[in-house]
């Protein structure tokens, strides 16, 4: 049986993730900026992602990476990594700007 431990970050994770996701809908563009600049450095300086490692308690094992070999998936943990950590941000800070600046 998982422990309250686990359930706590998951659920934590979801609902982070979700407001991240939506984030260039309500916040700032400036402050999407900010939220992908202490993602970086959290990985740097944490090396890797806190919330990760309170659930799971190792740094090797990445949040998609766990759920997506879960469900059946068996993606290229290196790729993965560069699509969340470069593509996903980038793609924040793309649509927040659009958003925000290009079609106001």
């Amino acid at each position: 049986m998982k422990s309250f431990r686990y359930y706590f970050f998951l659920v934590l994770h979801i609902v982070l993730l979700i407001a991240w996701y939506t984030s260039p809908f309500y916040l700032d563009w400036r402050i999407v900026i900010l939220t992908v600049v202490l993602y970086h450095f959290q990985l740097y300086y944490a090396k890797g992602c806190l919330i990760t490692q309170g659930q799971f308690g190792k740094q090797n094992e990445g949040f998609y990476y766990h759920y997506l070999t879960k469900f059946g998936f068996h993606p290229d943990k290196k790729k993965l990594s560069f699509v969340l950590d470069y593509i996903i941000p980038g793609m924040m800070i793309v649509l927040a700007i659009t958003l925000q600046v290009v079609l106001k």
